[in-house]
């Protein structure tokens, strides 16, 4: 009892700082209004109009000059504002970075005379052709294997993936996938980003198979049930078409359509006979959806400042077959502020909706899954028709630079850059019952929240570890290891 007390203490005092916080956001900055120096806005000199008479690219062997040019704002032979160009042009950095094909980019200004200036972008690019051995877990995360699982090595999952970025130098991505272990998947995949001369159209083409002999069928007390057969008990056959739009540098609309075929064994209909939401051992639909991304963070991989927009509608069963019938909309607000003396902010908000109230175990959405986690019930899933997640973490910079492995033998693995960060965070979130589903009632239909401290350790190709030690509302706490971005 001692030690709940406590956990709570902790917690309302991690609540009451980000309350604090976010009362101050309009203090640091405001979306669209970036912060300027008053120095700057006094130069008269600054206040020139200058044509850009010429644009370089460097360092890109592979990577077409169009795909970088895409990415800028500016333009040859138009005028701008010298005192605005150093502000776009470290925008136009970031762009280019996102694409995701470089180690480093720099774009940087050079003055020809007073009103005349080039920009020069220079690269370094990744290396493109990953034949990856394939190792992971069949559980939703690390903590979920090692704690609920007892770190059993047999539900590894291990396989070979072969990642082609850049294919004809044009951002093209084509990845196939074997997998074994619990589950046996096969998987192709090949992205366009651009099939038009004005680089705003894209598509993307996609077939999954999937096996299952280790599966989840319930969960008892919000943690998922599984069970392991020599036997297949579920095959998954996925297949589709995505179509995107770009209209802006920061704006993309999303179009799918997929199909998806589930067999189930016996066995798991007879333990959960709301597996399919069906009579009988198949299930198929086709599913439709759009999503609008608006996207003005700075370093995608780990934001430290901007902002991000998502919000889509799906419906699975377009009434071409009976099997599922369920519509929902789902929306995420994300929110990176920089702050005084090495501080950053940031807050996640999610929201989901669905209808009709009865929906098939295997379509089911809730929190516990990638962003819609709330820290400190990393172990638990809770399932509902609706919920909502809030998420807070403030953190400090402890070191960061990079490093140049100049005796490394791959020249696009020299580059080294490394950050960490130490963070405080509080989490919060609400999931709605399902009918009729006792095994989700220990943790949903109430608010829960989950807070603690931890440390971000970022490094080359975007990789992001996270240690945190988190305390949760049921008055438990513990250590949990991810290797992603928080969200």
């Amino acid at each position: 009892m001692r030690d709940f007390r406590k956990n709570k203490v902790v917690l309302k005092s991690l609540l009451v700082i980000s309350l604090l916080l976010a009362s101050q956001l309009s203090i640091y900055a405001q979306p669209g209004q970036p912060m300027v120096d008053a120095q700057d806005s006094l130069n008269a000199e600054d206040q020139r109009l200058v044509i850009i008479d010429n644009i370089f690219v460097t360092g890109n062997k592979k990577t077409k000059d169009k795909i970088l040019l895409r990415e800028l704002s500016v333009e040859k032979g138009k005028r701008y504002p010298y005192s605005a160009l150093k502000e776009i042009l470290e925008a136009d950095r970031n762009k280019i970075y996102n694409t995701k094909l470089f180690n480093t980019v720099e774009v940087n200004l050079l003055e020809l005379d007073f009103t005349k200036v080039d920009i020069v972008v220079k690269v370094d690019e990744r290396w493109y052709l990953f034949p990856i051995p394939l190792i992971d877990i069949i559980d939703r995360n690390f903590n979920d294997w090692w704690v609920n699982h007892d770190h059993d090595f047999s539900r590894i999952i291990y396989g070979l993936s072969l990642y082609h970025f850049n294919m004809r130098g044009m951002n093209e991505r084509m990845t196939m996938t074997a997998q074994l272990g619990y589950s046996n998947r096969y998987e192709f995949k090949y992205e366009l980003p651009y099939i038009d001369r004005s680089q705003r159209n894209g598509l993307g083409f996609f077939a999954k198979y999937i096996e299952y002999t280790n599966l989840h069928y319930d969960n008892v007390e919000n943690k998922r049930v599984f069970l392991d057969s020599e036997e297949r008990l579920k095959t998954n056959v996925f297949t589709g078409i995505n179509y995107t739009r770009r209209n802006s540098y920061y704006t993309r609309h999303h179009l799918d359509l997929h199909y998806s075929y589930t067999h189930i064994a016996d066995t798991i209909a007879k333990l959960n006979p709301d597996y399919l939401g069906i009579d009988g051992n198949s299930q198929k639909y086709f599913i439709m959806a759009y999503t609008f991304n608006h996207d003005k963070r700075d370093i995608t991989a780990y934001p430290l400042q901007g902002y991000k927009v998502e919000a889509s509608v799906m419906k699975l069963g377009l009434g071409i077959f009976d099997d599922v019938d369920v519509t929902s909309f789902r929306a995420n607000y994300s929110r990176y502020l920089k702050m005084p003396k090495g501080f950053y902010f940031s807050n996640y908000s999610s929201i989901y909706f669905s209808t009709p109230n009865s929906q098939p175990y295997s379509v089911l959405k809730g929190l516990g899954f990638k962003n819609d986690i709330i820290r400190g019930y990393e172990l638990y899933v809770i399932h509902g028709q609706h919920y909502f997640a809030n998420k807070t973490s403030l953190k400090k910079v402890l070191i960061s630079g990079n490093k140049e492995l100049k005796n490394f033998p791959l020249e696009q693995f020299r580059y080294f850059p490394y950050a960490i960060y130490l963070k405080s965070y509080f989490d919060i979130g609400y999931a709605n019952n399902t009918q009729r589903y006792e095994g989700n009632q220990l943790l949903a239909d109430q608010l829960i929240y989950g807070g603690g401290l931890g440390l971000d350790i970022v490094t080359m190709y975007d990789i992001v570890v996270r240690l945190e030690y988190s305390f949760n509302s049921i008055g438990e706490n513990g250590f949990f290891f991810h290797i992603e971005s928080e969200f």
